[in-house]
C-alpha cells in the first residue's frame, strides 16, 4: 500500500506543472471571447452558386454535412475553370489571399476554405474523422457545392498532402495539381524508411502525435508559442486570424488530429498521379528534404515538373512573385500539357490494350458513391469500350480491392449496388481503359467483379 501511495504521489507531482499551466491559461490568459470567431463565421453569407450577384470574399459553404468558412475570388467568371486551395498547419485560408486575388483577375473561379477542424462548423470530435480519405472527400464536396465538375487543386504543407490524395483518388475531377513544399506522401514515406536527412526534418511530428501535451504547449496564451515558432514571417492580419482560430476550444486538438490520423503507408496509400502536376520546393525548407523532393518523380504517371526556388517552407510568403507566376502558367497550360502527354502515350504503342487512363474517354462516365454502395459506368457515345476499374475502400483489409471488368456497347451502362456495408471512404482508379472493337449498337454490358 505504501508503494501504491508513493506511485500516486509521483504521478501527482509530475502532472502538477501541466495542470497548473492549464489552469493559468484558462483562467487568466484565455481570450475574453473564445467563441467570437465562431459567432462571426455563423453570420457570414451562405455561398450559393446560383446567385447572380458576386460572392467574392468571406462566405460559408455547406458541404459533406458540415459548414466551412471560405474565401472566394472570381465568382463572376462564369466560364472560368474552378480552383480549390488547401492550407497547411498551422494556418487558415487567409494564407492564400494574395494568390486568390491573382486567380480571380486571371479569370478563374477560386475557393480557399478553412479545412476540417479549422472551420468552427466542421470540427468533429473523434480523431478518426481526420483521415486523408475524409479530408479529400471534403474537397470533392466543396467542388460539388461550387459547381466545379472539374477543377485545379493547389495545396501547401499538409494541404499539399490532401491535394496529392485528391488527385490520386479523383483523377477524373482534377484538371491539374500544384503542391507547394509537400512532396508526394509515399515519396516522403520512402525517405523515412532509411536513414536520410528527412529524419531530423520530420522529428517534430513525433511531438505533434503525443496526447494532450502539444495542445497545452501550443494553445497556451492564445497560441503564443506558435507566434514565435511558426508565424514570425507572417503579416499581422494573418497572425491575428491564426491566434483567433487557435484560441477557440478544440481547434488545436482538431488540427493536430490530422497528424495523428494520417498514415503515409496506410492500408489505402496515395498512388501514382495522373493529372498534370507542378511541385514547387524551397531549397531551404526545414520540413521536407531534397531527397523527398527528388523521390516524388517516381510516383508520377502523368506530366510532371519540379520547380525549386531559393526559399524556405512558406513559399507564398518568401517567394510570392515566383510562386504566383509558376502557378498561373501551370494552370494556363494544364489542358494542353495533358493532351500532349496522352498523344505521346498513343504514339508509343500500337497495342489495342494500351492504357488510356491518363485521360479517360469522354464517352465514359464512372461514378462511385463515397462509401462504395453504388458503382456505375455509363457510355454516352457510339463507340464500344472495355476496361477495368479498381475500387478500394479504407474499411477493407490491407490491399483488398474489387476490380470491375466491363465491356460496354454503344449508349450502354452498367451498375452494381449493395446495402448495409460499412466500407469507410472509397475511391477508384483506372487500371485499363482501352477502346474495344466495334460491336452491334445495342450489345449488352457485362461485369465480373473479383477480389484481388
Amino acid at each position: 500500500m505504501n508503494l501504491l501511495k508513493r506511485a500516486w504521489l509521483i504521478v501527482a507531482i509530475a502532472v502538477l506543472p501541466i495542470t497548473g499551466a492549464f489552469a493559468i491559461d484558462r483562467l487568466l490568459l484565455a481570450p475574453s471571447c473564445p467563441d467570437c470567431h465562431a459567432e462571426r463565421t455563423a453570420r457570414l453569407p451562405l455561398f450559393d452558386r446560383t446567385e447572380s450577384a458576386s460572392q467574392d470574399g468571406l462566405v460559408r459553404i455547406r458541404a459533406n454535412g458540415m459548414t466551412f468558412r471560405a474565401r472566394v475570388a472570381g465568382s463572376d467568371n462564369a466560364s472560368g475553370d474552378g480552383v480549390i486551395l488547401l492550407h497547411g498547419f498551422p494556418e487558415t485560408s487567409i494564407m492564400w489571399e494574395p494568390l486568390l486575388k491573382e486567380l480571380g483577375e486571371a479569370g478563374y473561379r477560386a475557393i480557399a476554405f478553412d479545412q476540417r477542424g479549422y472551420s468552427p462548423g466542421a470540427r468533429p470530435q473523434m480523431q478518426s474523422e481526420y483521415t486523408k480519405g475524409k479530408l479529400a472527400n471534403d474537397v470533392i464536396a466543396i467542388a460539388d457545392a461550387a459547381g466545379f465538375r472539374k477543377f485545379h487543386v493547389i495545396g501547401h504543407d499538409f494541404g499539399g498532402a490532401i491535394a496529392w490524395t485528391v488527385a490520386d483518388r479523383h483523377p477524373d475531377r482534377v484538371l491539374s495539381l500544384t503542391s507547394l513544399s509537400m512532396p508526394h506522401p509515399l515519396a516522403l514515406a520512402e525517405t523515412l524508411s532509411t536513414p536520410s536527412p528527412q529524419w531530423p526534418a520530420s522529428s517534430y511530428v513525433l511531438f505533434y502525435r503525443l496526447p494532450v501535451l502539444p495542445e497545452l504547449a501550443m494553445g497556451f496564451d492564445r497560441a503564443a508559442l506558435l507566434s514565435q515558432w511558426k508565424w514570425q514571417k507572417h503579416p499581422k492580419n494573418q497572425i491575428e486570424e491564426y491566434r483567433e482560430v487557435f484560441g477557440e476550444p478544440g481547434a488545436i486538438r482538431a488540427a493536430l488530429d490530422w497528424y495523428r490520423a494520417f498514415d503515409f503507408r496506410s492500408l489505402d496509400p496515395v498512388g501514382k498521379i495522373r493529372p498534370p502536376t507542378l511541385f514547387i520546393w524551397g531549397e531551404e525548407d526545414g520540413a521536407f528534404s531534397r531527397a523527398a523532393a527528388n523521390e516524388t518523380a517516381n510516383y508520377m504517371d502523368g506530366a510532371y515538373r519540379l520547380r525549386t526556388v531559393n526559399a524556405g517552407h512558406n513559399l507564398l510568403l518568401e517567394a510570392p512573385q515566383i510562386v504566383t507566376a509558376e502557378v498561373l502558367e501551370h494552370l494556363r497550360t494544364a489542358r494542353a500539357v495533358s493532351e500532349r502527354w496522352v498523344a505521346a502515350l498513343d504514339d508509343a504503342s500500337e497495342d489495342s490494350d494500351s492504357p488510356c487512363d491518363q485521360s479517360p474517354p469522354k464517352c465514359l462516365i464512372i461514378q462511385l458513391s463515397p462509401q462504395g454502395q453504388t458503382f456505375r459506368i455509363r457510355n454516352q457515345c457510339n463507340d464500344t469500350y472495355k476496361g477495368v476499374v479498381r475500387v478500394s475502400c479504407s474499411g477493407w483489409a490491407p490491399d483488398a480491392a474489387v476490380e470491375y471488368r466491363f465491356s460496354l456497347g454503344a449508349k450502354a451502362e452498367m451498375a452494381q449496388e449493395s446495402t448495409g456495408l460499412t466500407n469507410g471512404a472509397c475511391y477508384f482508379r483506372y487500371r485499363l481503359c482501352a477502346k474495344a472493337p466495334a460491336r452491334p449498337k445495342h450489345s449488352a454490358a457485362t461485369i465480373s467483379p473479383f477480389l484481388r
